[in-house]
Formats: C-alpha cells, sequence, structure tokens
C-alpha cells in the first residue's frame, strides 16, 4: 500500500469513527446517560462509605470531586476555547472585567447573543543617529548609523462571537485584523527586491484571518467547520472540519481533519503561497493534516492526549507527532503542569520538538515557588521553510538562510517569590536559568563544506523589589537581570545586564493608572578584545549600553471603552573595541522614540 493511500485511510478513520460514535450516542443517548449516572451514584455511593469508616467528615482530607445526582442533565465539556452557550452565570470577579463574556438575558436567550469587541491600535518606532564620516583614504562617506526607514503601523481587529444564533444550537466565531505599514519605495542596493520594514510576517501588510469558524453544540456531539485551532493537540492551526464526541461528563474524543496554512503566517495573502523543495523545485501550495485525541477535565486536573499528521502533497514526507498537556492541582498549595510534542516521524527524523515542565507550590500565603524546564526546537516542515530561505551561491561564504536544520534551545529555570509586611506591602522575587543550545553545522556556499558552530551556555538571573502601598500610594520597585555566558561563547553571544526602577499608581477617579520606568541596560560581546576577521569564530567585538525612560496610561473610559498609551524614549551607545590597534572606537549615539496607542471598545 502506498503511503498517501495509507494517510487517506487513517484520515478517513479518524472521522468516520467519531461520526460513527456520534450517531450511535445520539440514538441511545438517554439510555447510555441513565446507565452512566446510575454507575455514578453507586462509586458515589462507595466513596460515601469509605469516608465514613475513615473518619467521617475530616477537613484535612482532601475533597473529592462531587458526583452528579441521578436527575442532572448531561453537561459535556466545552473545548472551543471560549465561553460559549447558555449556561455562563454572573460572576463577581468578572464583572468589571474588559474582555469577558456576556450573560443572557430573557431578551437574548431565545434569540442571538452577540458579543465582541473592535480594536485599534498604532505603533510608531524611529531614529536619529550620526555620521560615521569619511573612510579612512578620505574619498567615501561611510553613511549614518540609525535605522534607514522608520517604523510605523496601524491595525484594526475585530473578535465576535454568535450565541445560539436564532435560538438555535449553531454558534459562530470571527477574530480578524487587517495591519497597514510603511512600506519604502526604495529598493536595496545589491538587488531589486522592495525593501520591507520590521513588522509581522515578512513586513507587508496583514490580512490575517486568526478564527472563523461555525459551531453546532449536541447534547453530546460539537462540530466545527472552519479556521480554527486545535489547543488540546499541539495548536495546529486549520481549515477544515473538527468533530468533539463526549465519552462521559469528563472524557471528550475529538477528531479534525483538513488544511495546513503556512506556519507563522498573519496574513491571507501567505497563508497557500507556493513553497518549495530542498532542491529549489516547486512543492505545491498545499499541506494537508489531522488527527485523533481525547481531553479529561476534572475540578483539579485537565489532560488532553492525541496525534497528528501534516501531509505535503509534494516534495517531503509527511510528518507524524504525538502531543501531551495537561495540568494537576493538588489542593490550593500545589500546580503542576505540562506540554510535550514528539515527532515520531519527519522528514528532519524523530525527536523531542517540544518540551514544558512546571510546578507552583505555595506552602503558604506568603511565600510561592516554581520551577521549569523548557525545550524549543525547529517545529514547521521543509517546504514551509524553504519558501523563505534564501537559494544557495557557489561562493566561499558562510549562509545561515540556506538550508533547513533543528536547532534546539534548552532553558531550566527556578524561582522564589515571597510578600512581606503587613498585608504583604513587601514583594522579593529571585529568579534563575540555565540556557543552552547545541552546536550546529553551516553549510558554505553550495553546502559540500560545512562550518561548526560552537554550542552557547549561559546563567540568567533577576530579581525583583516592589513595594505596592508606598509613599502617596505609589506602587515602587525595582529589578535587575544578569546573564552570564558559560564557556568561550555566551548565550545569544553577548552578556547583559539590565537594572530597571519602576513607579506606578492608580488615577483619582479610579479609572485607570499611570506607570513610569527608567532602565539602563549594558551589554559586552563575547568576543570582546579579539579582531573580528573571521564569522567562523568571532560574531561581534564591541561593548554597549542603552538608557531608556518610558510610560504607560491605562484608561477605562466607561465600561466599554479602553485606551492604552505607550511612549519611550531611549540612547544607544556602541564602542567597538577589537584588536589589534587596542583603540576603542565610539559610534555616534542613536535616539529612539517609541510610541504607542490602542482604543478598544465592547459590544
Amino acid at each position: 500500500m502506498s503511503l498517501t493511500r495509507a494517510v487517506a485511510l487513517v484520515l478517513v478513520a479518524a472521522v468516520i469513527a467519531p461520526s460513527a460514535a456520534i450517531a450511535k450516542g445520539e440514538d441511545d443517548e438517554d439510555e447510555a446517560a441513565s446507565d452512566e449516572e446510575d454507575g455514578e451514584d453507586e462509586a458515589a455511593s462507595e466513596d460515601e462509605a469509605a469516608s465514613e469508616d475513615e473518619g467521617g467528615d475530616d477537613e484535612s482530607a482532601p475533597k473529592k470531586n462531587k458526583k452528579p445526582e441521578k436527575d442532572e442533565p448531561f453537561v459535556k465539556q466545552n473545548l472551543s476555547g471560549h465561553d460559549l452557550g447558555t449556561t455562563k452565570k454572573e460572576n463577581l470577579f468578572e464583572k468589571d472585567r474588559f474582555f469577558v463574556d456576556k450573560v443572557d438575558s430573557e431578551k437574548t436567550e431565545k434569540t442571538t447573543l452577540i458579543q465582541g469587541s473592535l480594536q485599534s491600535s498604532t505603533l510608531l518606532f524611529t531614529e536619529r543617529g550620526g555620521s560615521y564620516g569619511l573612510s579612512p583614504d578620505m574619498t567615501t562617506q561611510l553613511g549614518d548609523n540609525s535605522a534607514k526607514f522608520s517604523r510605523v503601523f496601524t491595525e484594526l481587529r475585530l473578535q465576535t462571537d454568535f450565541r445560539h444564533i436564532k435560538g438555535s444550537r449553531w454558534e459562530a466565531r470571527i477574530d480578524a485584523r487587517a495591519r497597514v505599514v510603511n512600506t519604502p519605495d526604495e529598493v536595496t542596493a545589491d538587488s531589486m527586491d522592495q525593501n520591507h520594514v520590521q513588522s509581522g510576517f515578512n513586513g507587508t501588510n496583514e490580512y490575517d484571518i486568526r478564527e472563523l469558524w461555525l459551531f453546532r453544540s449536541g447534547k453530546r456531539s460539537d462540530i466545527f467547520f472552519g479556521r480554527q485551532f486545535i489547543a488540546d493537540l499541539g495548536a495546529v492551526k486549520f481549515d477544515g472540519l473538527r468533530v468533539d464526541y463526549a465519552s462521559s461528563r469528563t472524557l471528550t474524543l475529538i477528531a479534525f481533519a483538513g488544511l495546513y496554512p503556512l506556519r507563522g503566517s498573519r496574513s491571507i495573502t501567505t497563508d497557500y503561497q507556493p513553497l518549495k523543495a530542498n532542491d529549489g523545485t516547486d512543492a505545491g501550495r498545499l499541506v494537508g493534516t489531522g488527527g485523533f485525541g481525547g481531553a479529561y477535565r476534572t475540578d483539579s486536573a485537565y489532560g488532553a492526549v492525541g496525534g497528528a499528521f501534516l501531509y505535503p502533497l509534494s516534495s517531503e514526507a509527511p510528518r507524524v507527532f504525538v502531543t501531551s498537556t495537561g495540568y494537576l492541582r493538588r489542593g490550593s498549595a500545589l500546580d503542576v503542569y505540562h506540554f510535550a510534542l514528539v515527532d515520531l516521524f519527519s522528514s528532519q527524523g524523530a525527536g523531542l520538538t517540544n518540551l514544558s515542565l512546571g510546578t507552583n507550590y505555595k506552602p503558604n500565603p506568603r511565600l510561592r515557588l516554581t520551577a521549569s524546564v523548557n525545550r524549543v526546537d525547529v517545529d514547521t516542515l521543509a517546504v514551509q521553510a524553504n519558501a523563505f530561505l534564501a537559494d544557495p551561491e557557489n561562493v566561499g561564504v558562510v549562509q545561515n538562510e540556506t538550508y533547513f536544520r533543528r536547532l534546539a534551545t534548552n532553558v531550566g529555570r527556578v524561582g522564589v517569590s515571597a510578600g512581606l509586611g503587613s498585608f504583604q506591602r513587601f514583594e522579593v522575587s529571585v529568579q534563575a536559568a540555565y540556557r543552552y543550545r547545541p552546536g550546529v553545522r553551516i553549510p558554505q556556499g553550495d553546502g559540500t563544506v560545512e562550518i561548526p558552530l560552537e554550542a552557547t551556555r549561559g546563567v540568567d538571573l533577576y530579581a525583583q523589589f516592589v513595594d505596592r502601598r508606598s509613599i502617596k500610594g505609589l506602587r515602587l520597585g525595582v529589578d535587575g537581570s544578569r546573564s552570564i555566558g558559560i564557556g568561550r561563547v555566551a548565550f545569544n553571544r553577548s552578556e547583559v545586564l539590565a537594572l530597571r526602577a519602576f513607579a506606578g499608581r492608580e488615577l483619582k477617579n479610579g479609572h485607570g493608572e499611570w506607570e513610569g520606568e527608567v532602565q539602563y541596560t549594558t551589554t559586552v560581546d563575547s568576543a570582546t578584545g579579539i579582531d573580528c576577521t573571521s564569522v567562523y569564530t568571532c560574531y561581534g567585538s564591541s561593548e554597549g549600553s542603552i538608557l531608556q525612560a518610558a510610560a504607560n496610561l491605562y484608561y477605562r473610559y466607561n465600561r466599554d471603552w479602553f485606551l492604552l498609551g505607550h511612549l519611550a524614549l531611549s540612547r544607544q551607545e556602541l564602542t567597538y573595541k577589537g584588536a589589534p590597534t587596542g583603540i576603542a572606537v565610539d559610534d555616534p549615539a542613536v535616539i529612539g522614540v517609541t510610541a504607542f496607542f490602542r482604543v478598544a471598545y465592547r459590544f
């Protein structure tokens, strides 16, 4: 049997099997629910008896999940990622939140409940530097050291939910945005390609459809059709069909199939653009995807496990992976969580692609301890990555954007946070992280020769002190971070020291708050003091500093309007300290301005 046919059969089975189960479940639903409830009643009786034997109502013992009464209606999990449906109740803690789901009223419960938000965001970043002066032979102007182009974008985003459309079981969601960026008319000196400012996916206008789906909620089955994310199965984004079947109140089976847009795409103009094989030939536009799994949820635990595949229609073998995610809450003191994605088969080989393990421990209200391990590797298809990689050239230079390679970053982190003083007025937090990136070999020229780049290691240290209720009601704090290299080359090739002081306070009318901060950062390249003549062994030989002052304003005009403003001024200095002259060379200072404004309206 060919691989194509085998994958097709798996896809069909993944969709048909749950569908058959759904059909049977809907026909026999009352009987199945009755049997399940009887079994749960028996289990509840056994639990109660065991509890009495062990000493009755011992408050120190962990509470068992409440078993549903026999006459309670069947309630399944909601795995849509949104609080849809008509069962939402008023919540005091959500009353004044801006992005919060509405609650049905007598007027809306039998019609369509529409809710959502509209946000407008604008950003400006610009720099002003100085002249490098003339070349050593006094014949050529070396140019200016600031960015040639300013970065400007404005964006409009709409998020809307349509609940129980006309009183039916159908629901819908739209999450779309449009971003317009400035595009300089000039072309680069060595090509005819248009310049793009640094913004989004590839520096061009974006017309992004993040979610666009219809949803039908049944007693046990939910059907989604359109663009969506499978958060429970590796957060796969796809265009197609998803079916959820509630096997019980706590267990839901998930199956999906459809087309897989370009990973990282932020616009419908690049979702399905031409793909490219490793040899540079055309690989079509389409990639299929599908998968199957299950999700489990109780009051204190959640978990999901399953498998999925990505199937390029040309030039690359399918990628098959399994994924698992979940958390466990042990009382009020301990939380444990994880996420894992393991490639079983792909053109880049099998391997652990993504892993996060963590725990939060709170032995008392004043103390919190955290620990986590994270690993992130290349998580995409070669045909999709090749669409944006440069073509190899037969020249004797290293090209680091030509070939697709696995390259994982690993981080281990521990932290402690303590509340001190009356009503925990003061907070002290410390954190330490170890980072490691393995070595990698970069092709030179046509790829027949590879240049090894050594592994990098580093330690990050962070500390913060906050006074929540200081003089005149201010929230004052200071923090600092230090990145230290281990070995000859530091992680990210530089060592960094950053210090910050900040203050904030709520506005007198209670409609918002302001924040201000001053930050000073220094950087030192690993190769400082070396004559930087070879890119194989040296990635920079300089020292730099950044002084920045910033202010933020958050303002809630009323329950439906929210404003946010940010303004930052920075001064960046850079000194080259390479050999053999031993003379430090200072670049002209660069002054930067960043401004951001957002206005949001909810309806």
